[in-house]
């Protein structure tokens, strides 16, 4: 099914992971993503709902550990992802993960570019990673690049969507 249709057809779902799997779902589809991440942390009844959703939509998906992986068949090929969660991982989910390190020790600071919609508690992080501060400074015009974009993809999509950037000590740092 068509990626906008879906969206609108289920925008108003009270799951979180399923909004968020319209969102990137959305974005693998028009392009801009070839590779998106979902974590995945509910329980039993709500992991047999996004299967079922995943199935009946006709989303391309694999699952590693508590991961869901979108992608676009055309234009990645799945067995190619390096799943050990490391550099080349980073990269391989797109140009925002240029802080992507194996030593994630180091990385005290989070940069997130998030949606939510202007009337729901569903916030969803669109992009999201953990860098060394000066990586922060040295790639922000990149970052801003990518939220203005993401802001524009969205708002076209739903004017009720509202896109952040932040950026913010990791409190588990």
């Amino acid at each position: 099914m068509d990626a906008k249709i879906i969206y609108h057809k289920y925008k108003n779902t009270k799951i979180r992971e399923i909004y968020e799997i319209i969102l990137q779902w959305y974005l693998v589809s028009i392009g801009y993503r070839n590779v998106a991440l979902v974590y995945v942390k509910s329980n039993k009844s709500i992991s047999e709902k996004i299967m079922r959703f995943l199935k009946k939509n006709n989303i391309s998906y694999r699952i590693f550990d508590t991961d869901l992986v979108l992608y676009n068949p055309k234009k990645f090929n799945i067995d190619e992802l390096d799943t050990s969660k490391v550099k080349k991982f980073g990269h391989q989910l797109g140009d925002f993960y240029t802080c992507a390190t194996n030593d994630v020790s180091k990385n005290h600071y989070r940069i997130v570019i998030s949606v939510s919609k202007l009337d729901s508690d569903n916030v969803v992080e669109i992009f999201a990673q953990m860098c060394k501060k000066n990586m922060i400074h040295k790639n922000i015009a990149k970052f801003y690049k990518i939220y203005l974009d993401i802001m524009e993809i969205f708002g076209k999509l739903d004017k009720k969507l509202f896109c952040k950037l932040e950026t913010y000590k990791n409190p588990r740092a």
